[in-house]
């Protein structure tokens, strides 16, 4: 009988993860032998480590390739800040809205794992969604759910802390798992964490584009600028960057904000950033929230839900179909592959 070998044993000799091993026996199972059953648990053939190494080599290189001739991923867009209470899970989710009923299929991810808060937003029960991804107790289309006007959620989990610090593992899973959706959907909205975690900067680094949320605070617009020098010090791929501002009290005063982030990232660190909104402050959002209902569908007519409206137009016509023939999550779960990377704080604040 062939040498007989644990997931362990497979692991030691190829070098790689359990979880990753694991991922791959359910994306790759026509490209490994099939395992022996002794005593009541599964055992790998000496054969599997080749066959490992070698789908290891070609996911790698398909992580970073174009896809195949007439094959699109979904556009992935990160929604992200500096700092919280900037609004970010809200313009997410309402803007995943606006895209459905613009005609394009959208999945909003709650990816903040440790603060989820999506499903307050929409008034579905609390889930365990990442968590069950990242512990490998569910599969993406298990916890898929369906949200207002036909979105899909993927929830995240709130208060857990360990998931705050997801490990290398989880992510790994949690990539997996995501990588399934690309060709499911038009749109991927991530709503991230914020800060600067590692967890939140892969996602950054692997996103189509980046949403940067803002709003006439200046520690809002100087932590959104320490995280894009952050991303930029760490080699951030040249991706668009846009910028909508938030709870503006006038559009006058939107655009002062708007325009000094501009700048900013312009003059320090040469990143072109596009202005691309602004949502007037507006009680509808209060009222919304208290019934567990999103702005745009509590009011659609509200100043705060038209402005919305208008963002989503204004991201559609920037939309670049040449982004799409790669696929984020695997370029995500090719940055998870490399491991842990230290935290990068930003030593000063220039002028905001």
């Amino acid at each position: 009988m062939d040498q007989l070998l644990t997931i362990k044993e497979i692991s030691d000799q190829t070098g790689l993860e359990e979880s990753l091993i694991r991922f791959y026996e359910s994306e790759y199972p026509d490209q490994l032998p099939e395992k022996i059953l002794q005593g009541g648990t599964l055992f790998f053939v000496v054969e599997a480590v080749k066959a490992l190494r070698n789908i290891h080599t070609l996911h790698n290189r398909a992580a970073i390739a174009p896809a195949e001739e007439g094959v699109r991923y979904a556009r992935v867009i990160a929604v992200t800040s500096g700092k919280g209470g900037v609004g970010k899970s809200n313009i997410a989710l309402n803007l995943a809205i606006e895209f459905q009923r613009q005609g394009k299929m959208c999945i909003v991810l709650d990816a903040d794992m440790g603060m989820a808060n999506i499903h307050l937003l929409t008034g579905l029960p609390p889930g365990q969604g990442l968590a069950e991804l990242a512990a490998g107790r569910k599969t993406i289309s298990e916890v898929l759910v369906a949200g207002p006007e036909g979105i899909g959620i993927i929830p995240g989990v709130g208060g857990v802390l360990a998931m705050a610090d997801c490990s290398k593992q989880a992510r790994l899973r949690i990539a997996g798992a995501f990588a399934q959706l690309e060709e499911r959907a038009d749109i991927i909205l991530i709503d991230t964490a914020a800060g600067m975690g590692a967890g939140v900067r892969d996602f950054l680094q692997s996103a189509d584009e980046l949403l940067f949320v803002l709003t006439p605070d200046i520690t809002s617009l100087a932590d959104a600028y320490g995280l894009l020098k952050a991303l930029h010090q760490e080699g951030l791929p040249e991706r668009p960057i846009y910028c909508v501002v938030n709870m503006a009290q006038t559009v006058q005063q939107a655009a002062d904000v708007a325009r000094r982030f501009i700048a900013c990232a312009r003059q320090f660190i040469g990143r072109n950033v596009s202005g691309v909104g602004y949502l007037l402050k507006d009680a509808t959002v209060s009222a919304a929230l208290i019934r567990r209902t999103p702005y745009t569908v509590f009011n659609p007519r509200a100043r705060v839900s038209r402005n919305t409206a208008h963002l989503a137009t204004a991201l559609l016509r920037q939309e670049q179909p040449d982004i799409q023939t790669s696929s984020a999550f695997s370029r995500y779960l090719h940055l998870a592959q490399a491991g842990e990377r230290p935290l990068i704080k930003p030593k000063n604040r220039e002028a905001a």
